[in-house]
Parts: structure tokens; C-alpha cells; sequence
């Protein structure tokens, strides 16, 4: 499924609203089969680009394979689903074009060289987001919780990238990092730049 401004990650839940007749096409083979799809982002185009928003240039090579986890179909035929985040994966080569794209694909490895150093790193975004995040309100209470449950520091940079990086594409670079501390590294400096300061 070919969107802009969109991408989930592993373990991420997305909500989508299926109305297209490519992409109700889609969803039936999916369901009929292995209930998987993933999202290929577009890329931001310029110029003559824009003519061609869906040309193979324009969708970003890494993605998340993701599951159908919830269906439920609408009397005009279409659907809201609900899809959760299975897998890195990378685009190798497009398999089908109509009705609907067919990739062929392979996955994306979740690699941690230095299990130390991941921690630690994963402790430096732990408190910038904790900063950030206004723990008074109902929100920022149910995130607070969400957070300390997560001890896995890749399961942590998921979590911030899908769920506190507003811009889609600023986020999508980190399904592209198989390194646990290169993922956590990225999102620390993208929160600095923001205006967020990581506590020491």
C-alpha cells in the first residue's frame, strides 16, 4: 500500500481506512492468504516528479511487514483495519504492479554489538522523553507507564519513533538501522534538534 506521510513500525499499531478498489483488492488477497502487507512510503518529490507520485523512485526501500489484526468491513466495501507492526523488512524487486504491488522482500535484521552500550544509550532517550512529555495529564501519564515497561532498547527506539516523531519521513530512516545504538543515537540527536536537550 502506497501512502505519504505514513509508516509503522514493529510492534506499532496503525488504524487505516480502506476505500480505494486497488486496495480493497489488496485486502482481500491478504486476508485470503497470509494477512500480511506493508506500507511503502513515498519519498517527497520536486519538480516532474509530482507527475508520477507512485513511480518506483518514489518508495522508500524499507518498510515494516505487519499483520491484519483487526477488520472489520463496511456495507459501501470498505473497510477499517487495524494493522500491528511484525518485521523490518526491504523492498528487493516488485513481483506484480496491478491491481494492486507485489514485493519481493527480505528481512531486516535487528542487530545489538554492544548489549552495554545499547543500554546506556537507551537510558539517555528514556529521560530526554520523559523530559519532554507532560506526565500531568491522562496522556502523558499512559505514555509514562508504557515507557517503563519498555526494557528492551530496541523495542524503546520503536516505541519513540512511532509513537513521538510526528513527521513520517524523519522517522522512516529508522527501519533502514539494523544497530540497536545507531537507532537510538539517531532519535537522541533528532530530539536535540527539535529543541528537547538530553539530560545527562
Amino acid at each position: 500500500m502506497l501512502l505519504q506521510q505514513c509508516n509503522v513500525f514493529p510492534h506499532g499499531l496503525l488504524p487505516l481506512h480502506i476505500f480505494e478498489p486497488r486496495y480493497r483488492a489488496m485486502l482481500k488477497h491478504a486476508l485470503m492468504t497470509d494477512r500480511m502487507l506493508c506500507i511503502g512510503t513515498l519519498t517527497p518529490g520536486s519538480g516532474d516528479e509530482e507527475m508520477d507520485v507512485e513511480s518506483d523512485d518514489r518508495i522508500d526501500e524499507y518498510s515494516t511487514a505487519a499483520v491484519v489484526r483487526a477488520c472489520v468491513g463496511n456495507e459501501d466495501g470498505t473497510s477499517q483495519l487495524v494493522l500491528q507492526g511484525m518485521q523490518r523488512v526491504r523492498f528487493v524487486a516488485w513481483e506484480q504492479y496491478e491491481p494492486f504491488r507485489i514485493a519481493r522482500i527480505e528481512e531486516v535484521p535487528t542487530v545489538c554489538r554492544d548489549t552495554a552500550l545499547a543500554e546506556r544509550k537507551g537510558r539517555v532517550l528514556m529521560d530526554q522523553v520523559m523530559g519532554m512529555i507532560r506526565q500531568e495529564t491522562a496522556t502523558g501519564k499512559q505514555l509514562a507507564v508504557q515507557l517503563a515497561r519498555l526494557a528492551d532498547p530496541g523495542h524503546l527506539a520503536d516505541f519513540v519513533a512511532g509513537n513521538l516523531i510526528r513527521d513520517a519521513m524523519s522517522r522512516q530512516p529508522v527501519l533502514g538501522m539494523p544497530e540497536v545504538a545507531d537507532r537510538l543515537d539517531y532519535l537522541t540527536k533528532l530530539l536535540e534538534k527539535a529543541g528537547r536537550p538530553a539530560k545527562s
